[in-house]
């Protein structure tokens, strides 16, 4: 499929180059090893008709060579930044923020039996739609699992064990208005094993969680309520 051909690096690159010290920083990055985008910045390129978009943001994991926690630290310190809640880096450059971790640090390697890898981070996901990864020093795109959601129109699970499922699922309802998609049977079941305890307070929560996650409203409580109604 050609739309999944264009040349993803020159795409980030340009949106990277909107600001050098954003671009910089992420030449300072790939000097300390291969950085792995992975998830919507990634998606919205290869599914994008035209020019894509500006991603809201950039989640990078890092395949360190060498490099110890220090040097890390060090250049951090040059820019604007915050630890994440799951151990890594918020950072911010003009307009431009990324969420950066350690390969070996990100949640599914530390805590689940999948192991740590270029691959398997594609697999390490709670929504195949985000199952794609792209190493930007060496060109290579890891798509399978996406790719697969794309062919089959379809909204799955692909790793079950994740910290942050009332988003995902807030997440498979904007993805699903969003790309024309539909809910697997898998994802069907675990909307209604929340819906059966409470219903109310799953639609109040993913109501809510539009404004943390989103800085924005994509669906009113009477909208998330009726999207439910045909799970």
């Amino acid at each position: 499929m050609s739309r999944y051909e264009k040349n993803i690096k020159n795409q980030l690159i340009y949106f990277l180059g909107t600001d050098s010290n954003a671009l910089k920083f992420i030449e300072e990055l790939s000097n300390m090893g291969d950085l792995l985008f992975f998830g919507g910045s990634i998606r919205d390129i290869c599914l994008s008709e035209g020019i894509p978009l500006m991603p809201r943001d950039f989640d990078i994991a890092i395949n360190f060579r060498n490099v110890n926690q220090s040097e890390i630290e060090n250049l951090m310190q040059h820019y604007d930044h915050r630890k994440n809640r799951f151990g890594g880096y918020k950072v911010k450059i003009s307009n431009i923020e990324f969420d950066i971790w350690a390969l070996e640090n990100t949640w599914a390697f530390k805590n689940t039996d999948l192991l740590p890898s270029e691959e398997n981070l594609a697999k390490s996901v709670y929504l195949n739609i985000d199952g794609i990864v792209y190493n930007f020093n060496k060109s290579r795109l890891y798509d399978e699992v996406f790719r697969n959601s794309i062919i089959n129109s379809k909204i799955d699970i692909t790793l079950e064990e994740n910290p942050q499922i009332e988003l995902n699922l807030l997440r498979a309802i904007v993805f699903k208005d969003k790309y024309k998609l539909n809910f697997s049977n898998k994802l069907k079941e675990v909307f209604k094993s929340y819906l059966n305890e409470e219903p109310n307070t799953l639609i109040e929560s993913l109501y809510e969680l539009q404004n943390s996650h989103y800085r924005d409203t994509y669906f009113s409580k009477d909208q998330i309520k009726r999207e439910l109604q045909y799970i």
